[in-house]
């Protein structure tokens, strides 16, 4: 292109160097950076932010923080976007608290938090166990005037259920569609899958027949839970039933270690 007289601008740099971030090529990403700079061309919040993202996604912290610094030192003003890079990374370290401050600072620089920064932060602290702290985010988002979708009730909903409050977790499934959001097919997986467990069946089964009603397509994570729970329970007619739906549907049926394990169950719970 530079060839041929004509100069690279900055869609062309952005577009040049976010594909190289995303190939995971950041020393190319890096030089490219450096003769965008040579040819005068100012890198923006776009640019910075597929930096960021190439290092955090990489696990290369450091390297993200040093971008985030050098972009501010220039001037450049980070968005949402680019907070909300920073807060992925900490929890998927482990490290929801320290996301938490980055998502207070958002508000400090006048930037409202998004859909997007609930749900890294309501999963951050979900997978940390801190289920006061996520049911406290959740609280404020009324008050930030941002309607929690489908996934954001899905991370509470799968929340509660893997910490055995089964009754919580109905609690929020109930609160989704008062609110007007149609529950998908991985509430109900995560809810049926619960009530499974639980060895409360006839939840199971009625949930499963409102999937069915509200025209949500079970899929294999919805069947394997129903057919284990009735093998447990001694139910091998309706666990069979199950199969054969899932054999007519197009799904292949569970395999001979799917059965083994709930074998190795069976024998531990009944020695």
């Amino acid at each position: 292109m530079a060839q041929q007289g004509v100069a690279p601008n900055l869609v062309t740099y952005n577009s040049v160097i976010d594909a190289l971030c995303k190939a995971k090529a950041m020393d190319k990403a890096e030089y490219f950076l450096g003769q965008m700079v040579d040819d005068g061309v100012v890198p923006d919040n776009v640019t910075y932010n597929s930096l960021i993202h190439g290092y955090s996604s990489s696990g290369h912290w450091k390297e993200a923080v040093r971008v985030f610094k050098e972009m501010t030192s220039r001037r450049v003003t980070a968005d949402v976007h680019t907070y909300n890079m920073f807060m992925t990374f900490l929890c998927k370290h482990g490290r929801s608290k320290e996301a938490a401050g980055i998502f207070d600072t958002m508000a400090i620089k006048g930037l409202k938090p998004d859909n997007v920064s609930y749900a890294i932060l309501l999963h951050g602290y979900a997978a940390e166990g801190c289920l006061v702290d996520m049911i406290n985010l959740f609280n404020s988002m009324e008050r930030d005037c941002i309607l929690p979708d489908c996934r954001i009730f899905n991370i509470l909903i799968n929340a509660y259920a893997k910490s055995g409050k089964l009754d919580k977790a109905m609690l929020i499934f109930n609160e989704m569609q008062k609110q007007g959001v149609s529950p998908n097919a991985v509430t109900y997986s995560t809810v049926i899958h619960a009530f499974c467990k639980k060895g409360r069946l006839d939840d199971a089964v009625i949930k499963f027949n409102q999937m069915i009603d509200t025209g949500v397509r079970p899929d294999a994570s919805v069947y394997r839970p129903l057919i284990q729970g009735f093998c447990t329970h001694g139910d091998l007619v309706k666990a069979k039933e199950y199969v054969t739906e899932m054999m007519k549907k197009g799904m292949p049926p569970p395999d001979i270690m799917f059965f083994s394990s709930i074998m190795q169950n069976l024998c531990t719970r009944y020695p």
